[in-house]
């Protein structure tokens, strides 16, 4: 879908402390081997919870759309996303976050978007859609916050990537800003959910522990589809998102000046995105990745802040995001450096 008067009017980011790669190999944690694999430096551990680092984020997002006089009150939509634990079962994170952001009254309901490690770009697709058909609406707040403390075991949950620690947030609203969205598309295969569910019976209280590795095993080890289907129909729903969001923009890959994926391992980032897409582009962001892991639902918009507060958007330069997440979930959407 193409959006005319969508901006991001500010951008907020907060990491856990960086700590190197190297420690964990020497402490028996990670494979010398899966570290050489996914070029893994450092990763983001945390000691605030997930929704003490979404205020933050918050707030910070807040303070730069002022600039644009942009207004964040209780009358703004507000949505949260993680896709793990928020620090207490059982509690509505996001009326607590919206509490310490917006006051002590909110003019609708504050809302989780699940869609795990797509969560930023699901919740950039709703708050846009609402700012699109609701004239009266002034903005939309959006946080995104995750830790991958114990028993999660934030090195082999999931093959090709690091859990990293984190929280990044954003303002949305009409009439100019930093960043203008141009377009978005979203897709689901649903046939590629067993991957993350595999054998898991349902249970009646959460088990604490989530081995997406071990679930992909289960999964494939049935023979309904192949690791070879899985890579074939990932890259053709990555392709077809792509593909939808570059056309509804009227831009060709080779007018993307930068390019923005999942912060996930080397050869995962490579067979994933770079390979399917055939795509060399001029600047990404991996590296980024490398040094930070990946921070489940809050990679896409923690990077747009990266590059918004790095000053490293030239006027008038496009950016491509790519977002997937179990379910199995692909967006991908173009954003113009128009700034107004």
């Amino acid at each position: 879908m193409r959006f005319d008067d969508i901006w991001i009017t500010g951008t907020g980011g907060t990491l856990g402390e960086r700590t190197p790669v190297s420690d964990a190999v020497a402490a028996g944690h990670y494979e010398a081997e899966a570290a050489e694999s996914t070029g893994m430096v450092s990763v983001a551990q945390a000691r605030l919870a997930p929704p003490e680092m979404a205020v933050i984020a918050g707030r910070q997002a807040i303070k730069d759309a002022q600039e644009y006089g942009t207004v964040v009150d209780p009358g703004s939509l507000y949505l949260h996303s993680h896709g793990h634990f928020q620090g207490i079962d059982m509690w509505p994170a996001a009326c607590w976050i919206a509490k310490e952001l917006l006051g002590p009254r909110v003019d609708g309901i504050p809302t989780t978007v699940s869609a795990w490690s797509n969560g930023s770009l699901a919740s950039i697709d709703i708050a846009a859609a609402m700012l699109a058909s609701r004239p009266a609406l002034p903005s939309a707040l959006i946080t995104l916050g995750d830790r991958f403390a114990p028993p999660t075991d934030r090195w082999h949950t999931s093959p090709g990537i690091v859990f990293g620690d984190g929280a990044a947030a954003a303002v949305l609203a009409r009439g100019g800003g930093r960043l203008r969205l141009v377009s978005l598309v979203s897709e689901t295969d649903t046939v590629l959910e067993g991957l993350s569910r595999g054998d898991e019976p349902f249970r009646t209280a959460p088990s604490g522990q989530g081995d997406i590795r071990h679930r992909t095993r289960q999964f494939l080890a049935r023979g309904e589809i192949s690791i070879r289907d899985v890579q074939t129909r990932s890259a053709e729903r990555t392709r077809s998102v792509v593909a939808r969001a570059l056309a509804d923009a009227e831009l060709d890959q080779e007018q993307i000046d930068w390019f923005v994926t999942p912060f996930v391992g080397s050869t995962l980032h490579r067979e994933s995105f770079v390979r399917p897409l055939g795509i060399t582009p001029r600047h990404d962001l991996h590296g980024l990745g490398l040094t930070i892991g990946h921070l489940g639902a809050a990679d896409q918009i923690y990077a747009l802040d990266h590059l918004l507060k790095e000053d490293l958007l030239a006027p008038g330069a496009r950016v491509l995001v790519i977002g997937t997440g179990m379910g199995f979930t692909f967006s991908a959407a173009v954003f113009a450096a128009d700034r107004s």
